[in-house]
């Protein structure tokens, strides 16, 4: 009888040990998984930051193949980053003909004008409107303005199919980015003294 009793003894601590480990190989797989889960989530988190940032309007406009020097002028002025954000954002974009006319009037280089960053930064905001709007809004504010994001105002001014926002005429409208909209300007727009 005691011998039956020590079988069955070793045979339930065999079975409560061969359960045990089985529970705990579930643990271990179970927090293996959730670590995979985890570090997948955080994958497709950085990957959706890094596509939104393939489409934003920096992007976008590099894509279109003349707007660089706009481009060039963001990131000299230190607004580069800004424009990588959620937005939305109205950029009004000259083309690179447009800033070669510009430093042409100006009567200066590339270098002199980007080297003055504070003045540059000015520039650029210039043509940023913290806003989404699309040609149809656009063309609905014909004798308004838009505040920019250096906080001065951009008139609006529209003659049948023309549209104008400062001195210069939209050549190309509704560049549709991630975080907002791109209208292609022929001019650089200078903000007004003060």
């Amino acid at each position: 009888m005691l011998r039956s009793l020590t079988r069955n003894t070793l045979v339930c601590l065999l079975l409560v040990t061969l359960v045990a480990a089985g529970c705990g190989d579930d643990d271990d797989d179970g927090a293996a998984a959730s670590t995979t889960q985890a570090a997948a989530a955080d994958d497709m988190a950085t990957t959706s930051a890094v596509e939104q940032m393939d489409d934003d309007v920096l992007a976008v406009a590099a894509a279109e193949g003349d707007l660089e020097t706009f481009l060039e002028a963001t990131e000299a002025a230190g607004t580069m980053d800004g424009l990588h954000g959620t937005g939305p954002f109205t950029v009004f974009i000259p083309t690179d003909a447009a800033f070669e006319a510009y430093l042409g009037d100006a009567g200066m280089t590339q270098a002199e004008v980007f080297g003055d960053a504070a003045a540059l930064r000015r520039v650029v905001d210039h043509h940023i409107v913290e806003m989404s709007e699309d040609a149809e809004m656009v063309m609905a504010m014909d004798g308004q303005s838009f505040t920019t994001a250096a906080g001065t105002p951009l008139e609006v001014t529209v003659d049948g199919d023309t549209v104008m926002v400062g001195d210069a005429t939209v050549e190309r409208y509704d560049i549709q980015a991630s975080n907002g909209v791109i209208h292609v300007i022929d001019a650089v727009l200078v903000p007004p003294e003060g």
